[in-house]
């Protein structure tokens, strides 16, 4: 029979005996999801009319029967039904068995959520032991939360299933802000302000509109000493609930702000001895962590998402020499995107992929889909047919689907559509980023999609941006990559964004950063400020370069590296 295990908060997924579960048809999903929330016997009367509302009482009770029988085949239960069954069903009633090796991440969290409530009662007295009990359940409980629950997931014709999801889902989101609300509580209690703040964060993005949590997360970025990271967070919520809800934040979160901009924060080495550094750093580690020189572009790329967030599609085209950094300002905006809710699809164009029609699109589109548990909550048949050419594995998953048909050239427009609906109707759930990295390798096929993706997205206002990588200049290109760039901007704004070299002054920034206070006192910086100039002389400002030469140094003992006080690593220059 084999374990069933159900995992509803976010996108949903059912696995037996370890197997993801692929169903034919949302509702036979839908049905089972609703037995093992609701666990208990159902008539199947009511049942089939939860279902199929506008079927007659005959035909209701027929489809749930058909839908019984594909659910009995998909857990391997035959035509019997025997004691062991997962399905407990009569002539008349239906529901699951919860004695037969059912999980459903509900349970823990709601189980979580039942002793964080009474933990919180003011003459009650936590003991040591109880407390690390408690934060062990209480993080067990956010490790399983991916989102809302059943999130994405809906019944187009069954709108008392819609209405009960969507009463389940404000259960269960107030549930959860709640463990969120006492894990963070409990652990800056017990002053592990950087676990804190990672579960704050975590709430937020499930929460993004929860001023309470805003100001939890300020608090903690105070308590750790890092003012300018407590009055951000107060300038995004501000921000967001100006955009999504046309408010202002309370005059406790205000005031709170003020304070914080009027008095120093404190010094919390207890607090940074929880990020130990380790015993051997190696040059990589310690320069892979400054992102210093790019913070006007960044900005830029965020204004353009808060566009497309409003409907306004954005094509962006990062340009610059090899090595500037287009990939790591892409990277760094890419994480901001999805802390922020987006959809982020990333995919990439190699050299030797021209020879591969699609290959960058196919690599973006791919993961996405098998994220995906019903593919047709996003497109028709008739779409999924044309995309399946691109994905054939869609054809394992719905082997029902006809074959596409039509000449090649109507063949490809109706490719081009299928891919566009899809990210569109993705898009209607959460702003989209599609990131496409080195395009100048893409193939023609695929910068087509592209051009059509921006001229489909814009007539529809969807909000979608579209990011893609590109060499400053044509030289050594071929050809069609300088009349396709053009073509775009004919077609749909398009926003180039080129990235210069490195000025003296970001260099400099950069060693400061690197070498902590002791880069700032008198002579040191002095010394500091001349070894930036030589490093800009050597490098000529290049990204790449500076940070090669500055791992040489390391690596041949020029410069020698330090713990900091902050519990991380410094340069000592």
């Amino acid at each position: 029979m084999g374990n069933l295990r159900f995992t509803l908060l976010g996108s949903p997924e059912v696995r037996h005996a370890d197997q993801l579960l692929l169903f034919s048809t949302r509702k036979e999903f839908a049905l089972i999801i609703y037995l093992v929330v609701e666990g208990r016997i159902h008539l199947r009367k009511t049942l089939s009319e939860l279902f199929w509302p506008e079927s007659d009482a005959r035909h209701g009770r027929a489809a749930l029967r058909i839908t019984l029988l594909h659910l009995r085949h998909l857990l391997s239960e035959g035509a019997g039904v025997g004691p062991a069954s997962h399905l407990l069903i009569t002539g008349d009633t239906l529901g699951l068995d919860f004695v037969s090796d059912v999980d459903l991440d509900l349970h823990p969290l709601h189980e979580a959520w039942r002793l964080s409530h009474a933990s919180t009662h003011p003459a009650l007295t936590v003991p040591a032991d109880s407390r690390r009990s408690l934060l062990a359940q209480l993080q067990r409980a956010i490790s399983l939360i991916r989102g809302g629950f059943l999130e994405g997931f809906s019944l187009r014709d069954a709108p008392a299933f819609d209405d009960w999801a969507r009463s389940q889902r404000e259960y269960w989101h107030l549930r959860t802000s709640e463990i969120f609300d006492r894990l963070s509580k409990l652990q800056f209690e017990a002053g592990e302000l950087a676990p804190a703040i990672e579960t704050v964060n975590r709430w937020l993005v499930l929460a993004p509109l929860h001023e309470e949590a805003y100001q939890r997360l300020m608090r903690l970025h105070f308590a750790v000493g890092d003012r300018y990271a407590a009055l951000h967070t107060y300038d995004i919520c501000r921000a967001r609930l100006s955009t999504d809800m046309q408010t202002e934040p309370t005059p406790e979160t205000v005031a709170l702000a003020s304070r914080m901009r009027a008095v120093a924060p404190p010094r919390r080495k207890e607090a940074h001895a929880l990020h130990r550094p380790p015993r051997v750093l190696s040059p990589a580690l310690l320069l892979d962590r400054p992102f210093l020189g790019r913070t006007t572009e960044l900005s830029l790329l965020i204004k353009a998402y808060q566009k497309a967030q409003r409907g306004q599609t954005q094509v962006v085209l990062l340009e610059g020499e090899t090595g500037i950094g287009k990939t790591r300002l892409a990277t760094e905006f890419l994480a901001w995107a999805e802390m922020e809710g987006a959809d982020v699809l990333q995919g990439r164009a190699f050299e030797t992929g021209g020879r591969l029609p699609y290959q960058p699109v196919i690599e973006a589109l791919r993961p996405r889909i098998e994220r995906q548990n019903a593919p047709d909550d996003l497109l028709s048949d008739t779409w999924l047919v044309e995309l399946a050419r691109l994905l054939p594995e869609l054809g394992d998953r719905y082997p029902d689907l006809p074959a596409s048909q039509g000449d090649k050239s109507v063949a490809r427009n109706r490719l081009f559509e299928a891919v566009a609906r899809l990210l569109h109707a993705l898009a209607k759930r959460a702003p989209l980023v599609l990131f496409i990295d080195d395009v100048q390798w893409a193939d023609t096929a695929s910068l087509d999609v592209f051009h059509y993706l921006a001229h489909r997205w814009s007539e529809n206002a969807t909000p979608a941006l579209l990011l893609l990588t590109l060499p400053m200049g044509t030289r050594g290109l071929r050809p069609e990559i300088d009349e396709w760039r053009a073509s775009m901007e004919r077609t749909v704004p398009l926003t180039r964004l080129q990235l210069d070299r490195l000025t003296p002054e970001d260099i400099l920034r950069l060693l400061q950063a690197l070498g902590g206070a002791g880069g700032k006192d008198g002579a040191r910086a002095a010394d500091l400020e001349r070894f930036g100039q030589w490093l800009f002389a050597e490098t000529e400002g290049q990204p790449f370069y500076l940070m090669e030469t500055l791992k040489v140094l390391l690596e041949r003992g020029a410069l020698a590296s330090r713990p900091s006080e902050e519990g991380g690593w410094t340069l000592d220059f």
